[in-house]
């Protein structure tokens, strides 16, 4: 008889499930990086990333032939797993479950899940793990609580050989966090609250009970999950579980899965500003020069080493990463999620960028150990410097690091903004355009979900009101008359589909170019 090992800690048991699962944006779980988690599961290609999913387990092409050949009879783990604990409890489950008289354990007469995704040394389960298919979730609702945690024992024992010690079951971002009062908040940091661990020990917020004082006490005491979340202490931070993804190009990333989120589906926007099979304007290398670095077409002459990127959500590197690998001098970032922050520092490092943190107050704006001191100990090597703060004080705290930073010819002008936050990044546009550089101009990436009737209409409602807010900041003291020769009009030179967000709703990426100032270009201004 094959057994299972003793059980893990693991947490309360889920509420039984019902009806189709929610879409999901934390992980895209076999389905196409330019689709929902729901369809076309067998069509998934990760040949660029090391993500294990159920899918990976299909047999391969042969080199020799474009033909697929006949399917073979090859194991799932998760059903194995699922099946070695049917089988071990067959005696006291016979009368509850169709099961077949054979020993063999393959022989089990109800369908199981196969879906899956791994981020050593976590298994992913799709939030519909145990209510489809349907007769899988009579049998699983049957179980018992200790007997749940058992089969969750089964199931990892099975994954032992791909390095699995926990298990979680996924489930969509929640839009709202709860508080202590009866009110909710905006979900602003985007934490994966409703993730369900099942097996295994995730550390310090994996309990209901867990002690508060793991969390900083940030302006009094904590209100909200929010503040609770965004500052986690050191003890907090070391005792949690850690996962990871290689992406595009071998780019590691970093993440605690119950307090940050991570969405394979953008692996599509990552590859563009690599350049990987297709152009991301202002990264694109025209002509070669000997092997010397190449000169970018629309940056002026400038080297992209010699460029920086403002990142208006960091995130746990998500795009920040994409851009120092394609070879960005150095990307300013904004973040309020702390642990979101600790996953970058520690992808950072694995990947050997230098990256240094500086915290914002939250209520003033104001950099710990001042604009001077820290431009002081500011390096060269420090390809990443992020803000653990809102980004509503992007242009102040960067507009005084900018000035300090040409006092010792260190400053690299700002000619690319991602603002890659979901449903909408509006309400960083104003900012984005105000660190954008005023002479040399640049790209805005705005990252948008649109229905996919009114892509064209987003696009020119975009443009509208960047421009608008480009006559606003540039145009104080000038003459109406003086509008169109003075203010560059932006236009948006290129829209990317990204994924299917929801049925009939796509993430969009609208690349919007603002030309150098006319004056400024006029006096023959050119960035060699």
């Amino acid at each position: 008889m094959t057994s299972c090992p003793a059980r893990q800690m693991v947490s309360p048991n889920p509420a039984p499930f019902s009806g189709a699962p929610p879409e999901e944006d934390i992980v895209q779980i076999d389905a196409p990086v330019n689709d929902n988690d729901d369809v076309n599961e067998n069509t998934m290609s990760i040949q660029k990333e090391d993500i294990l999913t159920s899918n990976s387990l299909a047999t391969k092409l042969p080199k020799s032939s474009s033909r697929p050949p006949k399917p073979r009879n090859i194991s799932n783990p998760l059903q194995t797993g699922i099946r070695n604990y049917l089988k071990n409890h067959r005696h006291q489950n016979q009368h509850q479950l169709n099961i077949h008289t054979s020993p063999n354990p393959v022989s089990l007469s109800i369908p199981l899940p196969r879906r899956f995704t791994i981020y050593p040394p976590l298994l992913l389960l799709p939030s519909n793990a145990f209510s489809s298919p349907p007769e899988w979730a009579v049998a699983y609702n049957t179980l018992s609580t200790v007997q749940r945690q058992e089969l969750y024992a089964c199931i990892a024992a099975s994954f032992a050989s791909m390095g699995i010690t926990h298990i979680t079951m996924n489930a969509p971002i929640a839009t709202t966090m709860a508080t202590k009062t009866s009110t909710s908040i905006e979900n602003r940091i985007r934490s994966p609250s409703g993730l369900v661990p099942l097996y295994g020990d995730f550390g310090y917020g994996s309990n209901d009970g867990d002690d508060e004082d793991e969390y900083e006490n940030v302006g009094g005491e904590c209100e909200d999950v929010e503040e609770k979340e965004a500052y986690p202490t050191e003890a907090a931070l070391q005792s949690a579980l850690w996962v990871r993804a290689v992406q595009n190009r071998g780019i590691v990333q970093i993440w605690a899965p119950l307090h940050s989120m991570f969405s394979r589906g953008n692996v599509v926007e990552k590859a563009r500003i690599l350049g990987i099979e297709s152009r991301f304007a202002g990264l694109d290398n025209d002509g070669d020069d000997g092997g010397k670095q190449r000169e970018v077409e629309g940056l002026l002459g400038q080297r992209v080493e010699d460029i920086a990127v403002v990142d208006m959500y960091a995130g746990i590197g998500y795009f920040v990463f994409s851009y120092l690998k394609r070879g960005a001098g150095r990307v300013w970032g904004w973040e309020i999620n702390g642990w979101s922050i600790e996953g970058l520092c520690r992808g950072c490092k694995v990947n050997g960028w230098g990256v240094k943190v500086v915290k914002v107050d939250r209520k003033t704006g104001g950099v710990e150990g001042g604009i001077d001191g820290l431009v002081r100990g500011l390096k060269e090597e420090d390809r990443v410097v992020v803000f653990h703060g809102d980004n509503k004080f992007a242009a102040g705290v960067l507009r005084a690091f900018k000035e300090a930073l040409q006092r010792r010819k260190m400053w690299k002008r700002i000619r690319h903004i991602n603002l890659g936050l979901l449903p909408t990044s509006k309400p960083a546009w104003d900012g984005a355009v105000k660190v954008l550089d005023t002479e040399a101009g640049g790209w805005i990436h705005v990252h948008e979900n649109v229905d996919v009737k009114g892509i064209r209409m987003m696009e020119e409602y975009i443009v509208k009101e960047i421009n608008s807010l480009l006559r606003s900041f540039r145009g104080s003291g000038l003459l109406p008359s003086s509008f169109h020769s003075s203010i560059p009009a932006a236009k948006c030179i290129h829209v990317e589909r990204v994924k299917t967000y929801a049925p009939g709703v796509m993430h969009c990426v609208f690349d919007v170019y603002i030309p150098p100032s006319p004056g400024w270009l006029e006096s023959g201004n050119r960035l060699t």
